[in-house]
């Protein structure tokens, strides 16, 4: 009996770090699955528009990248997907465009993602005042490809700051 207690208590010990190290596999695994429909990489921009709930920029060149799903559900696909979908991912530029970010409803007051909105706008605005501008992170946009460059893409999203 002696000895199994000493085990145990050798044991107990190592279940916080275990515990820590399944919490940080499963952050980490999710969060590298969040990434944006499609990300917006702005080199020029022209204009950009404030309101409380709409961001709206407009460039005259950017880059954009499109993450397009090419087939049906396959739990044996092993190449990139999303939700298990094999995806393309494209890079289009633009040499005249309008993004159009929309609040979305997780980033509404006193939602989870309410911060994350804040950050938006003080981006915009940093933009505005003629500092770096980062990109837009877009999730589920529609978007206008007009002579084989994109035009428009509106919906939900949030701007990214620059790398520092």
């Amino acid at each position: 009996m002696t000895i199994a207690a000493v085990t145990a208590l050798k044991l107990d010990p190592m279940k916080p770090l275990l515990a820590f190290a399944l919490a940080l596999f499963v952050f980490l695994s999710t969060s590298a699955r969040a990434a944006s429909d499609a990300d917006v990489t702005y080199m020029k921009i022209k204009k950009v528009a404030i309101e409380e709930d709409v961001i709206t920029i407009t460039v005259a060149e950017s880059k954009t990248l499109l993450t397009l799903i090419r087939d049906d559900y396959d739990p044996k696909y092993t190449g990139d997907n999303w939700h298990g979908m094999p995806v393309t991912r494209v890079q289009v530029i633009s040499n005249q465009a309008t993004f159009t970010v929309k609040r979305g409803p997780e980033a509404a007051p006193g939602k989870v993602l309410e911060q994350a909105w804040k950050d938006s706008l003080k981006a915009a605005k940093d933009i505005q005042d003629g500092k770096a501008a980062g990109g837009i992170g877009f999730h589920a946009p529609d978007i206008v490809i007009k002579g084989n460059m994109i035009d428009s893409i509106t919906g939900f999203g949030y701007l990214r700051p620059t790398a520092k």
